[in-house]
C-alpha cells in the first residue's frame, strides 16, 4: 500500500472532516440511530470453547470502498454477504446493498466495481445498510478476506456515524490461509484458482463474498484434517490474538 500523501491528511483534517460531518448530520435519522444502537447492544456472539468450527454459522462478507483509509474519510459503497454453515446449508441466504457515500466516489472505483453513478446516487445511507447487515448477520461469526481490513472499516464507519462500538465475533480467512499455505499466494484470486472455485467478476461485493465463502469452506476442511476442530483449537492457533473471538 502506497504512503498517504501529506496533502491528503491536511485536507481531511482541516476541511473534509467538517464538510462530511455537516452532510452526515443532514442525513442522520435519529430514530434509526436509536434502533441501531439497540441492535449493537444485542449483537455480540458468545461461543463455548468446544464449539465445532464445522457446525458454526458464519456470515462471510465483503466491502467495496472508495479507498483504503476510513480514518481519512474513505467510505463504503457496497456490502455483500453470504450466510454459511458447512454441515447444514449451502449458501441459502445472501445480502447485497449499495451505499450512497457522503463524499465523492473516485472514477476508478466506478470502473473497478462496475457500479454506475446512478446506482450509487440511489443507494441507501450507511446507517440504514448497517442496520440491515446487523439484522442479517446476528447470531453468526463474521468472516472476511482479510478481516483485518473489513472489520476495522466497519468499526470506523460506525464510530463516524456516532454509533456504539461495533465488536463482532470474527475469523480472518486470510490468516487461516497463510497458516495452511505459508509463503503462497493467499489473496482471494490465488485461492480461487487453487481450490478451483468458479471465478466470478471481481470487486462486486456479493461475488467476492460468494467466492470467499467457497474458499473458506475449503479452508475449514483443511483445518479439520490438521486436527483443528473447535474454537479452542483455533484460539490456540491464533495465540495472543485470541481476543478477537468472544468465548464463554
Amino acid at each position: 500500500m502506497e504512503p498517504i500523501p501529506s496533502i491528503r491528511v491536511l485536507k481531511y483534517l482541516f476541511y473534509d472532516c467538517f464538510s462530511s460531518l455537516y452532510q452526515q448530520k443532514k442525513r442522520t435519522n435519529p430514530q434509526l440511530r436509536i434502533d441501531v444502537s439497540k441492535q449493537l447492544a444485542d449483537y455480540p456472539v458468545c461461543l463455548s470453547l468446544n464449539q465445532s468450527l464445522m457446525e458454526t454459522t458464519y456470515t462471510v462478507f465483503d466491502l467495496e470502498t472508495t479507498g483504503f483509509y476510513p480514518k481519512l474519510g474513505d467510505e463504503i459503497v457496497s456490502v455483500g454477504a453470504i450466510k454459511l454453515n458447512v454441515n447444514e446449508m449451502k449458501f441459502p441466504e445472501h445480502f447485497y446493498e449499495i451505499i450512497s457515500p457522503i463524499g465523492d466516489v473516485p472514477d476508478q472505483i466506478y470502473s473497478l466495481t462496475g457500479l454506475s453513478e446512478e446506482q450509487v446516487n440511489n443507494g441507501k445511507s450507511f446507517d440504514e445498510v448497517f442496520s440491515k447487515f446487523l439484522n442479517f448477520s446476528k447470531g453468526t461469526v463474521l468472516v472476511a478476506h482479510p478481516a483485518s481490513f473489513d472489520v476495522p472499516f466497519l468499526q470506523v464507519m460506525a464510530k463516524r456515524w456516532q454509533l456504539p462500538h461495533f465488536q463482532p465475533t470474527f475469523i480472518d480467512s486470510y490468516y487461516i490461509a497463510n497458516y495452511l499455505r505459508p509463503k503462497k499466494n493467499n489473496k482471494l484470486d490465488g485461492l480461487v484458482s487453487y481450490f478451483n472455485v468458479e471465478h466470478k467478476e471481481r470487486h462486486h461485493a456479493l461475488n467476492d463474498a460468494q467466492m470467499t465463502a467457497e474458499v473458506f469452506t475449503n479452508l475449514l476442511y483443511l483445518l479439520h484434517e490438521k486436527g483443528i476442530h473447535t474454537l479452542e483449537d483455533y484460539l490456540k492457533l491464533r495465540g495472543k490474538k485470541k481476543g478477537k473471538l468472544l468465548v464463554k
